[in-house]
């Protein structure tokens, strides 16, 4: 069946994005669902219901989001079949992930503080559907678990901005704490363990096994798992030709798990 695309009203990028899929697998522009496959960059008031009901329906619904990885923001972004992120899960070849140029740095053995990457109040009460307040909530557990310092990263809409001050932070830092923020892959990548609320978040499979913030998860599959996800993001041209459509239909690029 048709993919039917349904970006946010008034979102010039989300627009973008929703018409080069959308061409690159012979789908449309919709404002109502109907039933069939759907697609979605971000989601807000103007298209929450197409989006609840495309997850209700049961049919394939593929999410976009901004890359995996800082390096690639802008250029390439992220979609997955019938999840917000993908597990990481599978075999790669690593190709793409290596011409991404990203070290993978040696895990940290000690750090001092603790970073807490906010999202956005929309992302948490639409997408995530979080009962209450994350943050208060993650500062009062953190409160009572350590005494280490807490750096607290503020959402922004401005992601490049945002993304450029992220190196600085985790200078010598213990861990970083999200619900499903990428920022926790580049924690991850840096060798800083990371703990993330949602069992969404591609960062998940890095850090089962913690046991509390003093006693963090530090698997050693780092390569693969990033090269999944590198094989899970595309640029506009790679939505547009289609490939980006026929890779989330291979093996490899295929995760359907739902949440």
């Amino acid at each position: 069946m048709t993919v039917t695309a349904f970006p946010v009203i008034g979102k010039k990028k989300s627009l973008d994005i929703c018409l080069a899929f959308v061409h690159g697998c012979g789908g449309k522009i919709g404002t109502t669902f109907r039933g069939g496959p759907t697609f979605f960059y971000g989601v807000d008031e103007s298209n929450v219901d197409a989006f609840d009901k495309a997850k209700a329906s049961g049919e394939p619904w593929y999410y976009c989001d901004n890359s995996y990885f800082d390096s690639s923001r802008q250029q390439a972004f992220r979609i997955t079949n019938s999840r917000l992120q993908h597990t990481g899960a599978g075999a790669s070849d690593g190709n793409r992930f290596a011409e991404l140029g990203i070290d993978i740095a040696p895990w940290r053995a000690a750090g001092e503080h603790i970073v807490v990457c906010q999202q956005s109040d929309s992302f948490m009460q639409t997408l995530a559907g979080y009962p209450g307040d994350w943050t208060q909530d993650t500062m009062r557990a953190l409160a009572e678990a350590t005494r280490r310092p807490v750096l607290m990263r503020g959402w922004s809409p401005n992601k490049g901005a945002l993304s450029s001050t992220l190196a600085a932070d985790l200078h010598n830092a213990h861990a970083l704490m999200t619900w499903s923020s990428a920022a926790a892959i580049t924690a991850i990548l840096a060798g800083i363990p990371a703990i993330v609320g949602a069992r969404d978040c591609a960062a998940w499979a890095m850090t089962e096994g913690s046991n509390g913030i003093e006693d963090l998860a530090m698997p050693a599959d780092r390569l693969r798992w990033a090269s999944v996800l590198a094989d899970n993001q595309f640029t506009l041209d790679e939505m547009r030709s289609g490939f980006a459509w026929k890779q989330l239909h291979a093996k490899a690029g295929n995760n359907t798990e739902t949440t």
